[in-house]
């Protein structure tokens, strides 16, 4: 059976973000890890959104996911952009998509993950 909840969209992007291909997406907010906070301060106040932090202990592929889950019950149907490094982002891809790499956008609802390569402007 199909979830009938609407699909919250992460788009997982690295402090190189360009915020606007993200104004495209009109994301609902702005999140980050720790070291991505300036890159998230500028992205948000470009995409004219609030900025929130994600747990301090979100640096590794599995707890980001675990982050990103939480964040996909807060926003339903909204789109998020998700600012981390850019270690943070290669690790999460070698975890998430076979051959790894670059940004991601991840569509979470109550039948799971759907993860792909984020191009800019795209998907």
């Amino acid at each position: 059976m199909s979830d009938l909840q609407c699909a919250a969209t992460l788009v997982v992007v690295d402090t190189a973000a360009a915020g606007e291909a993200l104004r495209a997406r009109r994301a609902a907010a702005v999140v980050s890890t720790p070291g991505a906070l300036d890159t998230a301060a500028d992205l948000a106040q470009r995409l004219e959104v609030a900025r929130r932090d994600l747990p301090e202990d979100a640096t590794s592929p599995e707890i980001l996911v675990r982050a990103l889950d939480d964040l996909a019950d807060e926003y339903r149907g909204e789109c998020v952009a998700v600012v981390v490094t850019a270690e943070a982002l290669a690790a999460l891809a070698r975890l998430v998509l076979p051959g790894g790499g670059g940004a991601l956008v991840v569509e979470i609802d109550g039948d799971g993950h759907r993860w792909g390569p984020w191009a800019a402007g795209g998907r």
